[in-house]
């Protein structure tokens, strides 16, 4: 009976989606997929709307029931878009269109890698791709909102258990993390048993200002319970499981091309993240060539400096000066928010557009710290109206801050949190647009606006434009380090070799960097660099195009309008823009 009931369901589905007839306005049908699709998205939690801090009926958990659904519901959303005749439709919702069948077609190509998708337990992909933010941003406006929030926590414990049923289930096909990434794993697990009270779940007074008192409080005490007696213990099981048998089974090798169809995986993962059919040895010998042309720049800095001696002991003073190193915490964020200021006073002359929300920098949770080289950057939200770059604040002697400006312009301006909440603020952009994030145009973009500082004066001491250099080497490296491990066979510890060679960065730095690339997040960082290198592409080819009608201005804000897009959709999109004819 649940077989035929299943069989049911299936076919019921494939009918949902089956091609539409060509009949009515074509424009309309699109708007109305669109709308479909972001209503999908939101409500089984598989996306979120930065804006709109309504509760998902579901959380996502990356079950192989939901990887089945997004298969049969992103191929029968292609059907119906190839039903549509693309040429009828308006320049504005050309690209609309030209989004929506690239989200639909790396999705359903994704979904058929199910048996290799490890589940976020990762610290990374946990971070940036769990349901935290969910649950960290929805509103409480009433008590129907304190009932959601209690069922999303017990589907939080079930997203758990599901999660550790994954790994069992990899495990039997002999597929386990590496030994090296189960050890950050576990510390992260343990990080997590602490009082409920101070778990990123529990709900705070601040958060329950529209609800009642009393019922607040009880709300809390449920919350509290919940925390104690099922998601902490959850994360102690799981802790135990990966350090038992699991750990002693595990490879101590790297990469996804050790596992059954894991380099077929890794090309799909160079597809989603840099939004090209670039290869991975093609971006390989990019990445070589990339360090060598940067090499040489930093050598002519030394020269110019007077440095006496050669370039590893110019490393070593750029990595370990103390005018390079803060005393506090403190200091790092004083640092960022200086060369923040700096940007300001200029920023005009090359981008025209203000979001309306502002951005700050602060420390990283300490249980993050000992897994992130960096941090990240956090967007502004209706329950948190500031974007935030949230950066490392340990182990300070071993942190060099001679690349704090390009990663201030990295991160808050006019980098992620303008690009991010200009975004998030243009209204006339769909909802699905306005919450995209692709991973080569963001990243793209942030390193892009990193390097306007140079055009902008920023770097003419010649210690931050070391500190320039020293960013887009560590983007560079990445390319050949990220498809090294994963792809052509090379040892974490050839990575960790190549890595020290060429970057100021601290052992303890490189040794979780080349984690993240191998064990994590296979693949995101090359989306850094590919975007950038496009991005300056493009700003080339309109300027030999439209001559002196070039406008510098134009061209940011033509960018900065259209939200987060695939490199080939946002250049027929600016072919549009700008008189050109469009990619065929």
């Amino acid at each position: 009976m649940r077989k035929l009931l299943s069989l049911l369901s299936f076919t019921l589905l494939l009918a949902s989606c089956a091609s539409p007839k060509s009949s009515g306005n074509d424009e309309e049908i699109l708007e109305s997929l669109i709308s479909s699709f972001w209503e999908r998205e939101i409500k089984t939690g598989r996306s979120y709307s930065y804006q709109n801090t309504a509760f998902p009926d579901h959380l996502y958990k990356g079950t192989k029931e939901e990887f089945v659904e997004d298969s049969i519901y992103f191929s029968g959303l292609l059907s119906k878009l190839k039903s549509l005749d693309r040429n009828q439709l308006k320049n504005k919702t050309l690209t609309d269109y030209d989004l929506l069948e690239w989200t639909a077609t790396i999705r359903l190509e994704a979904a058929q890698y199910y048996p290799i998708t490890f589940p976020n337990v990762t610290p990374y992909s946990r971070t940036l791709e769990g349901p935290d933010f969910i649950l960290n941003h929805v509103s409480f406006k009433s008590e129907a909102d304190l009932a959601k929030y209690i069922a999303l926590l017990k589907e939080y414990v079930h997203k758990q258990k599901a999660d550790e049923e994954h790994l069992q289930v990899m495990a039997s096909d002999g597929i386990l993390l590496p030994q090296p990434e189960i050890a950050l794993v576990i510390e992260q697990l343990n990080g997590m048993d602490r009082e409920a009270t101070s778990h990123p779940y529990y709900v705070s007074a601040g958060r329950l200002l529209q609800i009642d008192s009393v019922k607040g409080i009880a709300f809390q005490q449920e919350v509290e319970y919940i925390l104690n007696e099922e998601i902490i213990p959850q994360y102690s099981m799981l802790s135990e499981y990966l350090g038992g048998e699991y750990l002693q089974q595990a490879p101590e090798a790297v990469g996804l091309g050790q596992y059954p169809r894991g380099k077929d995986y890794y090309r799909h993962l160079v597809r989603w993240h840099t939004t090209t059919t670039l290869t991975p040895e093609a971006i390989h010998e990019l990445g070589k060539e990339q360090v060598a042309l940067i090499s040489r720049k930093l050598d002519s800095i030394r020269v110019a400096v007077g440095f006496k001696g050669p370039m590893t002991d110019f490393y070593q003073f750029l990595r370990t000066d103390k005018r390079f190193l803060a005393n506090n915490p403190d200091e790092v964020g004083d640092l960022l928010r200086s060369h923040i200021g700096r940007m300001d006073k200029v920023l005009s002359n090359v981008i025209s557009l203000r979001p309306k929300a502002t951005g700050d920098v602060r420390r990283l949770p300490l249980a993050l710290e000992p897994a992130m080289t960096y941090g990240y950057y956090q967007t502004p939200s209706s329950a948190d109206t500031v974007g935030i770059y949230y950066y490392n604040g340990s182990k300070l002697d071993q942190r060099s801050l001679v690349a704090a400006a390009s990663i201030a312009f990295h991160e808050i301006e006019p980098g992620h949190h303008w690009q991010f909440s200009l975004q998030v603020e243009n209204d006339s952009l769909p909802d699905y647009r306005k919450n995209s994030f692709i991973n080569a145009f963001t990243e793209g973009w942030g390193e892009y606006a990193s390097n306007l500082g140079m055009e902008l004066g920023l770097y003419e001491d010649p210690y931050d434009y070391s500190g320039r250099l020293l960013m887009d080497m560590f983007l560079s490296v990445r390319l050949v380090v990220d498809t090294g491990m994963n792809y052509l066979g090379w040892t974490r510890e050839q990575a960790t070799t190549y890595m020290s060679q060429y970057l100021i960065e601290s052992p303890t730095q490189i040794s979780t960097e080349t984690l993240r690339y191998s064990c994590d997040i296979q693949a995101q960082a090359l989306g850094y660099k590919i975007g950038s290198l496009k991005l300056t592409a493009l700003r080339k080819k309109y300027q030999l195009a439209l001559g002196n009608r070039f406008d510098v201005i134009k061209f940011h804000d033509t960018i900065l309008r259209q939200g987060s897009l695939p490199l080939e959709v946002l250049e027929k999109t600016l072919d549009r823009a700008f008189g050109l004819e469009p990619i065929q």
